[in-house]
């Protein structure tokens, strides 16, 4: 008998799948966008596969990505081509907007096996294997894949500030298989106020936080995979890495004018304290590095 082979456990540098869910209306594709943008960076390339009716193409004005519209029905095999065509185009990161669409379409393929008669169970068989297919293209893949899924809405009824009760509009679970927050490295669940928490969250940046996802949250979030390491990695100094190398030369120069580091120094030299106040608003900082 052999005897098994153990080995250090290592975190590696693997491809990210995020999920973003909400309602109707709290900015699922616009986050995802957001994210995307910070994981490949300025230039990185971004795929959009769009099931909803090219909503997605009305943010072309402030996004550069290329969108791939699939029409119902939604079969499993149109979401698969597309990942794959993605991935061999070169892409950095994909958006799936709306993954709840192929969950539908397994759902719908299932009813079909139905009307044709069979045993219940065995049809569920035949369609989780497709749906398994969907789910082995989108981990396998060697690329960033952000699956955006929309949630079950219901009313509640809140007291305001001054004990008045008010109808309220909120997100249930995502329109989608149960379990499926298994599969992603995180999942981002946005409200209809446009704030977002994380329901499971792997790299561990975002835990018990409240926050408006941002070009910065996917930098965090390739800053903590390009770490790569067991030790407790300082996040910090690999986001300001991801969004300051692209403007090296004015970052440089601004932050020598404000006295944050030396002639001769890089924005690498600065100190926790200031890397702080740049990360804290890097907008704003480019804006003044690059005026």
């Amino acid at each position: 008998m052999s005897t098994p082979l153990f080995r250090k456990a290592t975190r590696e540098k693997v491809f990210l799948k995020l999920a973003v869910t909400g309602p109707s209306g709290s900015g699922k594709t616009y986050s995802a966008l957001r994210l995307a943008r910070g994981l490949v960076g300025p230039t990185g390339k971004i795929a959009l596969i769009d099931t909803e009716n090219g909503s997605a193409s009305l943010y072309a004005d402030r996004f550069q990505f290329d969108v791939l519209d699939i029409a119902p029905p939604f079969d499993n095999e149109k979401f698969i081509d597309g990942v794959n065509a993605a991935v061999e185009a070169g892409y950095q990161a994909i958006i799936i907007d709306s993954a709840s669409h192929f969950w539908e379409g397994i759902l719908d393929y299932k009813d079909k096996l139905d009307q044709r008669g069979g045993n219940s169970y065995t049809n569920w068989k035949i369609a989780g294997d497709k749906f398994s297919g969907i789910i082995k293209a989108v981990l396998q893949s060697k690329v960033h894949i952000i699956c955006c899924m929309r949630s079950k809405m219901d009313y509640v009824q809140e007291k305001d500030d001054r004990g008045k009760t008010q109808v309220k509009k909120v997100g249930l679970a995502p329109i989608m298989r149960d379990g499926i927050e298994y599969e992603f490295t995180a999942v981002f669940d946005v409200a209809l106020n446009h704030q977002a928490a994380v329901s499971k969250d792997r790299s561990g940046l975002f835990v018990d936080k409240i926050f408006q996802i941002t070009e910065e949250t996917g930098a965090q979030l390739e800053a903590w995979r390009l770490s790569g390491s067991d030790a407790q990695p300082e996040p910090w100094k690999l986001s300001l890495k991801t969004i300051l190398e692209p403007h090296a030369a004015n970052a440089n120069a601004f932050l020598v004018k404000l006295g944050w580091i030396k002639e001769g120094q890089t924005f690498t030299d600065l100190t926790k304290e200031h890397a702080d106040k740049v990360l804290s608003n890097t907008s704003a900082f480019l804006a003044k590095a690059n005026a």
